[in-house]
């Protein structure tokens, strides 16, 4: 039995400020405190807003739709929520949406939710479309996943995808779905918070392995051109965002291909377990030309980690194509295989295979993907 989420997950928009506090003279029928609640609006006083807020009734259009939200779900029967992270905008109404909404949770102690520090989603802002497109939806993947797995996983986390951009919210439905997360959401004009129906998602990591390396890249800011990745599987290019530079076309990772690498981390990351090999063996190398520093690069990963059986030199053919250092599993003689890259100050580059004790594809894309985040340049 599926336990019930402990955790809520809440993108946030500024629309408490923008559609409702901004435009509290306006109000046909204003809340009986409304000249407090522009008062401590007009003097930033976002402690006492809060506690204003805290005052209607949360489902009061006037409280917005991040509360009006949380306090439907603080009672729905398929959570059991404790603790609600909020995600707001790299903005200053952002900022300060969050700090009324901590507030609020503070003045409301009878919801019993604990509140942590609204986390801001770097460069997930109007000003600068492309760092929004490019950054900033990424970022918001990435925030939301260490959040979901601070909270144990995904079996423990629900998503409020309510609030904040069209684009923020998509993501975060995108994500949830991906993970099997359960994802509420509330229009303006319902009277109730509804749960978006599990949809038929399943991502294929088999292409997460042999492209670890490149998508490592992209995950870094790096950009490659159409001819650097003409030997790429075709659905790679679905993860990434391609900009015209000089009639050239450049690639780099898009929010979609973030919500894949961070699927992959959650989902097997804490299942597999790259566990201590037996019998352990130093590594080996044919008697060939290496590049400066090539043997002691191999001798220092089998060192450092202990799940390595054995590392060895592969054949020498082909190392003009060798860009980087970097991992990937690749398939020799019909098995996979997790193949490493080193490349010296002076370009000249050299191939490795890394030996573990379970060699079955998962493990190896896990293990390609660590090593890459801790090696790779």
């Amino acid at each position: 039995m599926r336990p019930k989420p402990h955790t809520l997950l809440c993108t946030v928009g500024t629309s408490l400020f923008e559609g409702n506090l901004r435009r509290l003279d306006r109000l046909e029928a204003p809340p009986p405190n409304a000249s407090q609640l522009q008062s401590a609006f007009t003097r930033r006083d976002w402690r006492q807003l809060g506690e204003e807020l805290a005052k209607l009734d949360p489902n009061s259009r006037c409280c917005g739709a991040e509360i009006n939200t949380l306090c439907q779900l603080r009672s729905h029967s398929d959570l059991a929520l404790r603790k609600v992270v909020f995600f707001v905008s790299d903005t200053e109404d952002g900022r300060d949406t969050g700090e009324v909404l901590s507030q609020y949770l503070s003045a409301r102690r009878d919801l019993d939710l604990e509140g942590p520090a609204p986390v801001v989603v770097e460069q997930l802002q109007d000003a600068r479309p492309r760092d929004f497109r490019n950054h900033g939806l990424r970022n918001l993947v990435r925030r939301m996943g260490e959040q979901i797995l601070q909270g144990g996983g995904p079996e423990f986390v629900a998503i409020d995808a309510t609030g904040g951009y069209k684009a923020q919210i998509a993501v975060a439905v995108v994500l949830g779905q991906a993970l099997g997360i359960p994802v509420f959401y509330k229009h303006e004009k319902f009277s109730e918070t509804i749960a978006f129906p599990p949809l038929p998602i399943s991502l294929d990591y088999s292409l997460f392995g042999t492209h670890a390396d490149l998508l490592n890249l992209f995950e870094r800011g790096g950009t490659l051109t159409h001819e650097e990745l003409k030997d790429a599987d075709e659905r790679l290019f679905l993860f990434l965002n391609e900009e015209k530079v000089d009639s050239a076309s450049l690639y780099e990772l898009n929010a979609v291909g973030q919500i894949y690498l961070t699927g992959f981390r959650i989902t097997r990351g804490r299942t597999i377990k790259l566990t201590p090999a037996k019998d352990r063996r130093i590594p080996t190398f044919r008697s060939d030309h290496y590049p400066k520093g090539f043997k002691e690069f191999v001798n220092r990963i089998w060192e450092e980690n202990s799940w390595i059986k054995t590392a060895r030199s592969t054949d020498y053919s082909g190392q003009a194509g060798i860009k980087a250092v970097g991992f990937r599993v690749r398939h020799w003689d019909s098995r996979p295989v997790l193949e490493g890259t080193y490349l010296d100050k002076d370009g000249f580059g050299a191939r490795f295979e890394l030996v573990l004790e379970d060699s079955s594809l998962d493990v190896l894309t896990l293990a390609a993907d660590r090593l890459n985040e801790q090696y790779a340049s």
